[in-house]
């Protein structure tokens, strides 16, 4: 999966180069990671952030990445202390040159706890503030939201009614798959959307990673056609399913599998869950 973190931040590109395009002037753009401490986060999308402010840093554009999660603050900060420091820069380039740029990017990189409108509001205020103190303007805000879809509709709620950025400063939402479950769950999920985003705000990101594998299954067999030839046809194939297996566990705390307010939590020991994921 090396070229996973690439795949990730296509989308990311996109969208901020969407925004960029349309400025006389660089000003600075807000990146909000969304599950910042999940396992996706932690092994690709922060190097990938990483990297995308190493081809963007010397033209000219200001960042501030904010890394958000249900996770406590003191125990988010730990973790995210630790993905930064774990960054790395690309084999070219100098180690001084690197560890410079990287002490710049855990400067401008921030986690904070995201649960509940209140905390919405409170990031879009840290923001502004922040932006006002350098003497910068917000170009725009780029919402990365690396959590599971049953809660993409109470953030985007969130995001629309609290944590939208001010006039003349674009807005970008980037959601992973699953986007649903079946046709109806994602349309319906688009619609939800859709009342809170226009669709030139959203971004929708597959990142695929069986690709190479399945691309390689029609390569295999050409390669070894005389020994499977006589076997790999559809006269003895039913399907072909590709299964990629992870070596991780698959740890959660009770809190974690608490749902939105607007549904209850029955699980023990699983406080009620507060609006706003």
């Amino acid at each position: 999966r090396p070229c996973v973190w690439k795949i990730l931040m296509a989308a990311m590109c996109v969208a901020l180069l969407s925004g960029l395009q349309a400025q006389d002037l660089p000003r600075q753009v807000s990146i909000i990671l969304l599950g910042a401490t999940g396992d996706l986060a932690r092994k690709y999308l922060w190097q990938g952030l990483f990297h995308l402010y190493l081809e963007e840093v010397g033209k000219g554009h200001h960042f501030r990445f904010h890394g958000t999660a249900l996770t406590s603050t003191e125990q988010g900060q730990e973790v995210i202390a630790k993905v930064l420091e774990s960054l790395s820069c690309p084999g070219d380039m100098a180690s001084g040159h690197c560890a410079e740029l990287k002490a710049q990017f855990q400067q401008l990189s921030e986690y904070r706890q995201l649960k509940t409108p209140e905390d919405y509001v409170a990031l879009s205020k840290d923001i502004e503030a922040q932006v006002e103190h350098e003497g910068l303007r917000e170009t725009g805000r780029i919402f990365y939201l690396s959590v599971p879809p049953f809660a993409y509709v109470d953030i985007a709620r969130n995001i629309n009614s609290s944590c939208r950025p001010g006039p003349g400063a674009w807005l970008r939402v980037v959601l992973e798959k699953p986007f649903g479950h079946d046709l109806h769950s994602a349309q319906q999920l688009a619609t939800e959307l859709g009342s809170f985003f226009q669709e030139e705000e959203m971004y929708r990101v597959d990142h695929y990673l069986g690709k190479q594998v399945v691309a390689q299954i029609l390569p295999f067999r050409d390669q070894n056609r005389a020994a499977l030839d006589g076997l790999w046809n559809r006269h003895h194939v039913e399907r072909v399913e590709i299964v990629m297996k992870e070596t991780l566990d698959a740890e959660v705390s009770f809190q974690s599998l608490c749902v939105p307010s607007s549904v209850p939590c029955y699980t023990p020991g699983c406080p009620q869950a507060s609006p706003g994921w």
